[in-house]
């Protein structure tokens, strides 16, 4: 595989450890028995190698979120990707359900994000700063807004990730991703993120860096 050695600091730095600080979940290391299937944890590793061996070369864009959210990576292990794209064969990778919920779940940061990039893969490779799920107090299925210091606590983890994959260009997507490249000086272009009525901004930004490509 290709990205052997991405799945190598992946399986050192993530799916091996428990987060330093309280309110994020490791989807890849953890489950919860009232929302998670018995062998989630393992389902969402499987996910994210599937996604890492859809490369067939290193990809020349890196695409930076902020974290997980709980409709889509949180569940699916893949950023930017909720369970219902990898269980439904609309994307150039496939996967499987993790979650006990009736149906896959989506996600409409994922929908608008594939919809737009689907044509554009393999030639970027999508990631988060934050690797794990930032969570509100006592409300598992929820998003927050990364604090400060988990940022700076995953830069090195970010960092070491860069230097693997050696974009030509890297694109941070939100404020949150911005202010963390930033943190370690690495020259990135700034796309809206595509929620809160992001979208077309974000259509906008993603298309002109892909049409330099």
């Amino acid at each position: 595989m290709v990205l052997d050695n991405v799945l190598r600091l992946f399986e050192e730095k993530i799916f091996a450890v428990q987060p330093k600080a309280n309110l994020l979940f490791n989807q890849y290391n953890d489950r919860n028995p009232e929302i998670d299937l018995s062998d989630a944890d393992e389902i969402r590793r499987k996910n994210l190698r599937n996604y890492l061996r859809s490369f067939l070369e290193y990809p020349s864009v890196m695409v930076i979120g902020e974290a997980p959210g709980w409709r889509g990576c949180r569940f699916s292990g893949v950023p930017f990707t909720s369970e219902f794209q990898l269980c439904s064969g609309i994307l150039p990778f496939a996967g499987e359900q993790s979650s006990m919920n009736a149906s896959p779940y989506k996600e409409s940061t994922a929908t608008i994000f594939w919809k737009l990039l689907r044509d554009y893969h393999p030639q970027f490779f999508a990631w988060n700063c934050i690797p794990f799920h930032p969570y509100q107090s006592d409300k598992l299925l929820s998003n927050r807004t990364p604090t400060n210091k988990e940022i700076t606590t995953y830069l090195v983890l970010l960092s070491e990730l860069v230097l693997l994959m050696r974009p030509r260009q890297i694109v941070a997507v939100g404020r949150s991703a911005e202010r963390a490249l930033e943190k370690i000086d690495i020259p990135l272009t700034y796309v809206r993120h595509p929620s809160r009525g992001g979208a077309n901004k974000f259509k906008a930004g993603m298309e002109n860096i892909f049409g330099r490509e």
